[in-house]
């Protein structure tokens, strides 16, 4: 790593460390906790404001390193807000609405569709920067353009904004999608947090290499997987503090918004985030079957649950999807787009091959425990 990237990272790193340190203490003493429920993990009362440690964090070294020491890292390059790269505060501006608003969930709750329009409105923000899925890669040669349906809306200080209908119907799915599947993860301590490192540092060296060359996405990437991983050190299990929705949808928001900056590489998050991302449509896709809301219905499906009913410990669990991830995400970096594809149905089998895996261990398990019992 460059000492250019190196420093933010560690400064980030040590901000979080602290900062979530004192919001630990700050949250025990102010009782700003997450009460056990039936379908927890935790057995006793731990604070679940973490994610400001991670945001704040990335914000603040954020803000310093490309206002401040390297202006010159820029995203758009054809046009700004107030002043400075227009992608840049989208990113900031997004992920503050994301946070506050997710904040006040964790303390007061929001109902789903509040929640939702926080959602919608962080995700408009980005569409309205201009970031968006242009084009997709076609395995076999050429692309496709996304744009083809292009609509101008208005001229403001030089800049047009546009409504984009494949472009922007896709990129709303996909930054919502990827909050709400960080969300879902985020069940069992560090793996939520872990997941989102290998994520960030994966976007990092996609974005430093000689292919894609985009410095201003690796330093973002590198500050977020700073900040996350500092975090992660207070979350790892057992966890002294949980991150609560406002982490879980901020790094889902900024994961879902790097992916389109550094040029639509969806195949690349795919691979890293496979297991969060397909396990979260086996469990939306088994509530609907149920008749229940997919988004809202509380149970024990995730594959980190199957882990945990099959007799893992917490850590056994997430080292398990840990190293998964990393290794998709190796893969990940050194394929064609053919080969990723190849590679996420590879995956894809793999899950649903563990997924079968585990239940059969849960059902023996149970099996022998009723003949224990008689």
């Amino acid at each position: 790593m460059q000492m250019n990237y190196f420093l933010p990272f560690l400064s980030a790193l040590l901000v979080s460390t602290i900062l979530t340190g004192f919001l630990r203490s700050y949250g025990k003493k102010h009782n700003l906790v997450s009460v056990p429920r039936e379908r927890d993990i935790h057995k006793k009362p731990i604070p679940r404001i973490g994610g400001v440690a991670i945001f704040l964090s990335f914000l603040v070294i954020s803000f310093i390193v490309l206002r401040f020491i390297l202006p010159n890292y820029q995203f758009s390059g054809d046009g700004d807000w107030f002043g400075v790269d227009r992608h840049l505060v989208a990113i900031w501006l997004g992920g503050t609405i994301i946070a506050i608003s997710m904040l006040v969930d964790d303390l007061f709750t929001l109902r789903a569709w509040q929640k939702l329009i926080f959602q919608i409105l962080a995700t408009l923000v980005i569409i309205a920067a201009g970031i968006g899925i242009d084009r997709l890669t076609i395995p076999f040669g050429g692309s496709l353009n996304l744009n083809s349906l292009y609509i101008p809306i208005l001229t403001l200080h030089g800049i047009t904004y546009h409504f984009s209908l494949w472009s922007d119907i896709l990129t709303f799915i996909w930054i919502i999608g990827m909050m709400n599947i960080i969300n879902f993860v985020d069940g069992v301590d560090g793996l939520a947090g872990g997941v989102s490192v290998i994520a960030a540092i994966t976007i990092f060296l996609l974005s430093i290499s000689v292919a894609v060359a985009q410095p201003q996405t690796a330093m973002i990437a590198i500050i977020l997987a700073g900040a996350t991983l500092g975090f992660l050190f207070w979350n790892f299990p057992p966890a002294k503090i949980f991150m609560g929705d406002a982490g879980s949808m901020f790094l889902g928001f900024l994961l879902g918004t790097l992916t389109l900056i550094s040029g639509g590489k969806l195949a690349t998050v795919f691979l890293v985030l496979g297991f969060p991302i397909i396990d979260g449509l086996l469990v939306v896709g088994g509530r609907l079957r149920r008749g229940e809301n997919p988004f809202t219905t509380p149970d024990k499906t995730h594959l980190h649950h199957r882990f945990l009913k099959a007799g893992y410990s917490p850590r056994q669990a997430i080292l398990s999807i840990y190293t998964i991830s990393f290794l998709f995400a190796w893969v990940a970096l050194r394929s064609t787009t053919l080969n990723k594809i190849i590679a996420a149905i590879i995956l894809i089998i793999l899950v649903f091959a563990l997924t079968r895996w585990l239940n059969v261990k849960i059902r023996n398990s149970k099996h022998e425990t009723r003949n224990k019992s008689e």
